[in-house]
C-alpha cells in the first residue's frame, strides 16, 4: 500500500512573522488565513526495505545529503519519533505551483508530508483511520508545524486562526469560518518563479532587529480583531483594505532588519498601485496581500476572476508569468492505492 496525502497551500491575511522559539516554532504573534484549493502538494508515502529514506521531488530523486532532503529526512526522524515507528519510507511529491517563490510552498509540502508520512507509518489508509489511532488533524498540526510553522494552518479548511498562546505547548490552531461562509477568489500572480534570495527561515531570524517590529506586534491584536469581525460580517471592502495595510506593514519590518531583505520587485510594487487605483475608478473591487517574497495575491470575488484576470494580463503582459486562479478550500486529503495502481 503507498498513501497519498493532498494539502493545499494558505495565504495568509495576518501574517506570522518573527519568532519566539525557532527551535519549537513558536511564533511571535497570532496569524489568521485562508486555504487555498489548486495551489497544493501531492505527496506519495511507501515503506521501503532499503535501509534509508528516499526522496524524490518534482520526479528528481535527491541525494540524501542535499540541504532540501536533509530537512525533509529531520521531519521523517521526528514522524517516527511520535508513532513509534522504525520504518523507512519513499517519499515523492510535486506541487502545482513554484517553490520556494513566496507562495507559501513549505506549508502545504510538510503539511502533506507530514500527513503522508504518519499514515504509511501507521498503516492508516484514511483520515478516520488516523484519528483513531490518536492522530487527529491537531495533532498533526502540531507536527507540520515543527517543520515549517504555517503547515499547520493547512491541514483545516477555510478561515484558519493560529494562536500563539503563552508558551510553545500551549499553541492552537483551528478554523475559525468555513469556505462557503465567506467564498472568496485568489489570484496568485507569479512575477517570479524562482527561488528567493533570502530564504523565509533566514528573515524570520532578523525580525527583531527592526525598529518597525515592536509596534507590529503591539497592533496586531486589533487588526485581527478587525479582520474577524469583517469575516464574520462578509464585508469585503473593510477585510481587503486591512490585509494590505497588513502586507506592507510586514515587508516595512522585512526591509528594515538588520540587514535589510527587499522581496518586493519593481513589478510587484507597480501592480499593487495599479489595484488601488482601478479600485478607486470603480473598474472591480480587489485587493492584494503578499507573503514574504515577490509574486502577489489579489483577492476577489469568484465571480469577478475572469475579468480582473484578463485586466492584469492586459495591464501587465509580459511581466507576468503566469496567473493561477485559485479560491479558498477544504483542506487535507488523504487516500489509499495499491501499489500496481498509484496515481499520475
Amino acid at each position: 500500500m503507498s498513501v497519498v496525502a493532498v494539502a493545499p497551500s494558505n495565504i495568509a491575511l495576518v501574517k506570522y512573522w518573527g519568532k519566539r522559539d525557532a527551535a519549537r516554532q513558536w511564533p511571535a504573534n497570532d496569524s489568521l488565513s485562508m486555504t487555498l484549493t489548486a495551489a497544493r502538494t501531492e505527496t506519495r508515502a511507501m515503506i521501503v526495505d532499503s535501509g534509508h529514506d528516499e526522496f524524490v521531488f518534482g520526479g528528481q530523486r535527491l541525494a540524501r545529503e542535499a540541504k532540501e532532503a536533509a530537512r525533509v529526512m529531520r521531519h521523517l526522524d521526528l514522524l517516527r519519533r511520535e508513532t513509534g515507528a522504525s520504518a523507512h519510507l519513499r517519499i515523492e511529491t510535486q506541487n502545482t505551483f513554484p517553490s520556494a517563490a513566496g507562495i507559501a510552498s513549505s506549508a502545504s509540502g510538510f503539511a502533506a508530508l507530514t500527513l503522508a508520512g504518519t499514515a504509511a507509518l501507521l498503516g492508516a489508509p484514511d483520515m478516520a483511520q488516523l484519528e483513531g489511532r490518536g492522530f487527529t488533524r491537531a495533532r498533526l498540526a502540531s507536527i507540520a508545524r515543527l517543520g515549517s510553522g504555517s503547515a499547520c494552518r493547512s491541514l483545516f479548511g477555510g478561515y484558519v486562526l493560529w494562536e500563539a498562546g503563552p508558551a510553545p505547548e500551549r499553541q492552537d490552531v483551528r478554523p475559525i469560518l468555513a469556505p462557503e461562509a465567506f467564498p472568496l477568489a485568489d489570484l496568485i500572480v507569479v512575477l517570479q518563479a524562482e527561488a528567493k534570495r533570502v530564504s523565509s527561515s533566514e528573515a524570520h531570524r532578523h525580525a527583531w532587529t527592526s525598529p518597525l517590529f515592536g509596534p507590529r506586534l503591539a497592533g496586531l491584536p486589533e487588526r485581527l480583531k478587525r479582520i474577524e469581525t469583517a469575516l464574520a460580517a462578509g464585508d469585503f471592502e473593510r477585510l481587503g483594505i486591512e490585509i494590505e495595510h497588513e502586507a506592507l506593514e510586514m515587508h516595512a519590518v522585512i526591509m528594515t532588519a538588520e540587514p535589510p531583505v527587499r522581496y518586493l520587485e519593481t513589478a510587484t510594487v507597480e501592480l499593487c498601485a495599479w489595484l488601488r487605483e482601478e479600485r478607486a475608478r470603480g473598474s472591480f473591487e480587489a485587493y492584494f496581500t503578499i507573503d514574504a517574497g515577490p509574486n502577489v495575491h489579489v483577492l476577489c470575488r469568484p465571480e469577478d476572476a475572469a475579468t480582473v484576470t484578463a485586466k492584469i494580463q492586459a495591464r501587465f503582459g509580459a511581466a507576468v508569468r503566469s496567473i493561477l486562479q485559485d479560491q479558498i478550500g477544504e483542506g487535507v486529503s488523504l487516500a489509499s492505492h495499491p501499489l500496481e495502481d498509484l496515481p499520475s
